[in-house]
């Protein structure tokens, strides 16, 4: 009986083991630059789409980009959206770093997700991708962070130029600019 008991535990040990590997004791900083998110800043962002089309480019603050992805999340979602926020932060080289607030107690391991990346231009919308995940002290990577960009990816659809863009990031803007 004992021995049975062992390799029972020892079986249901390997399985944690195995569902866990893609976890690790690191997790994803974000810098420390407030951002601040509301509708009228989104719809402002928003406003800013004509800049783009008469001008060639526009550059939104993370602000902005932050509150116009926040508001078209909320409203391209059901009732059930677990998100109630996001924050992006812009760094040089197309790197970004994103907060998305989740409903409060949603998971024991914390109301946020925090992500690092790089953000592009696809078929002219904007497109991130995933290099690292953290929540609650764990880092996810993996399979997990395609998962995660295919989501983000879905909410950016909503930022669809429809026509050839580029991308560029510097410290806390983003530009977004025709291709001709």
């Amino acid at each position: 009986m004992l021995n049975r008991r062992n390799w029972v535990v020892s079986l249901i040990a390997m399985l944690l083991v195995v569902s866990l590997t893609a976890c690790t004791a690191s997790t994803v900083s974000v810098p420390n630059r407030p951002i601040e998110v509301d509708v009228n800043t989104a719809y402002e962002a928003q406003n800013k789409l004509a800049e783009l089309l008469m001008l060639g480019s526009v550059e939104w603050s993370e602000s902005e980009f932050s509150s116009l992805v926040s508001v078209l999340l909320d409203q391209n979602s059901g009732d059930e959206n677990p998100v109630t926020g996001v924050h992006v932060w812009f760094e040089p080289n197309n790197q970004v770093v994103i907060r998305v607030a989740l409903v409060p107690g949603l998971t024991p391991l914390g109301d946020s997700v925090n992500l690092a990346g790089t953000i592009s231009a696809d078929a002219g919308k904007l497109a991130v991708n995933v290099s690292a995940l953290g929540i609650g002290g764990l880092s996810v990577s993996g399979d997990v962070l395609s998962l995660v960009s295919t989501q983000i990816n879905a909410a950016l659809a909503g930022i669809d130029i429809g026509l050839p863009i580029s991308v560029s990031t510097d410290t806390g803007k983003i530009t977004v600019s025709l291709e001709m």
